[in-house]
């Protein structure tokens, strides 16, 4: 690497004809691109010292602009002489967060630019050609923003591990075959699907435009059950300066539905949505995400929108991580899961400092000066001094004196999909933001880490592309903490695996206990939103975890509900939490022991072998983890899901529900709710035809690792409720 490389980043207006990147690869079109290749060691050598090389910067891929060779050309192949000095000029055309990195075959930086997501911004990096130099890439993006260095005219190395067979591995090894098939359709964007304790058969979905359908064996009611849209946001308008005002992409609305244990005899129902700003908004935050409590009229065929009483108000910094379903524990409380504020990286307007002073923010290790980052647990059958719920006495954090009482656990950064097992065992997965996406087995009192970790890697504010070598272990040693150790993940994949797309947002799920498809039984059915690193084709994945250790549930009867057991098994599934000092205490701890000695996390935490890697170094601890596996689907040509993965339900009888659509953005009527069942028993399934869905998404998150609903990851689409992987304060992160 060069010592000092010349970096610039200068804004250009709309109008300015200095670099004018659009309308030039327009005008360029018509040179020759041979193959993508330019051989820059032989242009204007004689009039120049410096080489120039501009490029586009966009999501989807590097687009080539000068010089001629390269012009309209994605992710070219640059083609440099060593010892040459060159100038790379890149304008940002899209207003997601992007940087310009150089690497060796062994994927070692030489070069890097600051990140920069400002559309219509340049940026200029100069540096000498090495030997050394093998490719390039944006670090937020570097599964769809990657290209070859070749020195001398080589054609550089194919990027990417390869399998003995010359075949790159997949991270998730071939599962379960199972079929879906179709219950109703013609939903926007189903985000949840409760069953109600009641006679009759039914289930109620939520549509992220507003309204909650019914579906019964006729499939999709006419009417909804209750229509709150009149009392949301409006989708695709923002407030507050995180999301782009031209973006698509909303991870807020209707999100989430759950019915009272006793819904038979009260009639009480729970749901989570997006209300404008109110009173009680700071100036420029985005939101409010809303907890009310429904009734339904006397012969329970309609929700009353009359009876609203709402229980919790969350006001929202930025317009992710939003979270989605809550859900009743065996123990009849109300857990409900919130995101960390969003943005990206836990430590923009609205994210509070913390104890760790390592990094910037944030809310998901706070607990005592708001609810974000946490799951909460209330009683909504009493009522408080000072609240419309009750708190229950054997939360972590109420003998704390600096604690939120609503607190059970926390250290999540977009906690996406909950659900209770007939063991009482709480899982909820958490949308990762850069690099990994992860599921727990939540405890109370348990800290899973964020922004501390991500997963079971060690996460920095400063650079989220490229995690610090050490991290905390556990939380001070200080009230209300008490050294409380970090709990790792059941489940963590990356985004990307061998330079292959995994995923983006991971989506939640239900343990399958049914019965009715061969091998599925007491597996984790989770799933990941989309795995088309552009985030326009709905290439959702649909998996499953099992505990190595033979733990799980057995298939259940008639009359049990994966949500209403009669017990919790607190001591469950591999995530043990540290028995809490719940004593009172201050919030604020003077100074971390950061030392080699047993208090911190390796990056990586990686080991020797990947059990389903063919023997390669691995880049999740498989060995700590739950066996995966891709489901296969019968129906479709190679066994993929065409849709987004949205969400999933459950019955009474342990059946599992994929919620999904074909379009990435809440418009459209490809909404719908599939069962799982055997391969034999399930509906054919295609891709949409080009210009029906997927339609593109103009998020400037990443992961949204969108968080996307984080997105999702916040990558961008950020991240889908998901998972954002946007590095930057600007970009908007899915999830």
């Amino acid at each position: 690497m060069s010592d000092h490389p010349d970096e610039r980043s200068t804004p250009v207006s709309e109008s300015s004809d200095n670099y004018p990147s659009a309308s030039r690869r327009r005008v360029l079109q018509a040179a020759a691109a041979a193959g993508g290749v330019v051989g820059l060691s032989g242009i204007g050598a004689a009039q120049f010292d410096t080489q120039t090389i501009e490029l586009g910067a966009e999501t989807s891929g590097w687009q080539g602009v000068s010089p001629d060779a390269i012009a309209d050309e994605t992710n070219p192949t640059l083609e440099l002489e060593e010892g040459t000095t060159y100038e790379v000029t890149w304008e940002n055309l899209d207003g997601a967060a992007h940087n310009f990195v150089i690497v060796d075959s062994e994927g070692e930086e030489l070069e890097r630019t600051e990140l920069m997501s400002e559309q219509g911004e340049t940026q200029t990096l100069e540096f000498e050609a090495t030997s050394e130099m093998a490719e390039y890439y944006c670090e937020p993006h570097r599964a769809t923003m990657r290209g070859e260095i070749s020195l001398g005219g080589g054609d550089g190395d194919e990027a990417g591990e390869e399998s003995g067979d010359g075949q790159s591995q997949a991270f998730f090894q071939s599962g379960t075959e199972i079929g879906v098939r179709t219950i109703a359709e013609g939903m926007t964007a189903p985000t949840d699907m409760a069953v109600a304790d009641e006679e009759q058969n039914r289930y109620f979905v939520a549509d992220q435009t507003g309204e909650l359908w019914v579906v019964t064996d006729d499939g999709l009611q006419d009417e909804p059950f209750l229509d709150v849209s009149d009392r949301m946001v409006e989708l695709g308008t923002f407030e507050g300066d995180y999301a782009d005002p031209n973006q698509d992409y909303d991870e807020r609305g209707l999100l989430g539905i759950e019915f009272h244990p006793e819904f038979s005899e009260n009639g009480r129902f729970y749901v989570h949505y997006s209300a404008p700003s109110n009173d009680e908004t700071p100036d420029g935050w985005s939101h409010v995400e809303v907890v009310s409590e429904f009734q339904a009229n006397e012969d329970m065929s309609q929700g009353d929108p009359e009876s609203e009483r709402v229980l919790m108000e969350f006001q929202k910094p930025q317009y992710n991580h939003d979270a989605g379903p809550m859900a009743f524990g065996p123990d009849g409380y109300l857990y409900v899961p919130m995101g960390d504020g969003g943005g990206a990286n836990d430590n923009m307007e609205g994210h509070v400092d913390d104890w760790y002073d390592g990094n910037e923010g944030g809310n998901g290790q706070d607990v005592s000066e708001n609810l974000l980052g946490s799951v909460l647990r209330v009683d909504v059958d009493q009522e408080g001094e000072d609240r419309p719920y009750g708190i229950p006495e054997d939360n972590p954090l109420v003998d704390s004196d600096e604690g939120l009482d609503e607190h059970y656990a926390w250290g999540f950064r977009n906690p996406f999909g909950i659900s209770f097992d007939s063991d009482g065992r709480l899982f909820v997965a958490d949308a990762g933001q850069d690099l990994f996406e992860e599921a727990n087995i939540v405890e109370s009192g348990g800290n899973y880490g964020w922004n501390v970790k991500e997963g079971t890697h060690c996460f920095s504010t400063d650079s989220p592309s490229q995690p610090p070598e050490d991290c905390p272990d556990s939380a001070p040693d200080e009230s209300p903490y008490d050294g409380q150790e970090f709990q790792d993940p059941i489940v963590e994949y990356p985004h990307i695996y061998q330079e292959e797309m995994v995923g983006i947002v991971i989506v939640g799920g239900h343990v399958y206990e049914a019965g009715q498809v061969e091998g599925l039984d007491g597996k984790y059915i989770f799933g990941d939103w989309t795995a088309d690193p552009s985030r326009e084709e709905p290439a959702g994945r649909l998996l499953a975890a099992s505990d190595s250790d033979g733990g799980g549930a057995e298939p259940m009867d008639g009359d049990a509900s994966g949500n209403e057991t009669a017990a919790m098994n607190e001591s469950a599934g591999g995530n043990e939490t540290a028995a809490m000092n719940e004593s009172a205490g201050g919030n604020e701890t003077a100074a971390m022991n950061e030392s080699a000695g047993g208090n911190e996390t390796a990056a990586g935490n990686e080991t020797a072998t990947d059990a389903a890697g063919g023997g390669e170094e691995q880049v999740v601890p498989r060995d700590e983890l739950w066996e995966m596996e891709e489901l296969q689907v019968a129906g479709t040509e190679d066994g993929s899901f065409p849709y987004f993965v949205r969400m999933f339900g459950q019955d009474d009888d342990g059946n599992v529900y994929v919620l999904a659509n074909q379009e990435g953005t809440p418009t459209g009527d490809t909404g719908a709710v599939m069962q799982i069942v055997p391969p034999g028993e399930g509906d054919s399934l295609s891709m949409p035809e080009e210009g029906e869905a997927g339609a593109e998404e103009q998020e400037t998150d990443e992961n949204t690792t969108e968080d996307t609903p984080d997105e999702g990851n916040e990558t961008a689409g950020n991240e889908t409720g998901m998972n954002d992987t946007a590095t930057d304060e600007n970009a908007t992160d899915d999830a």
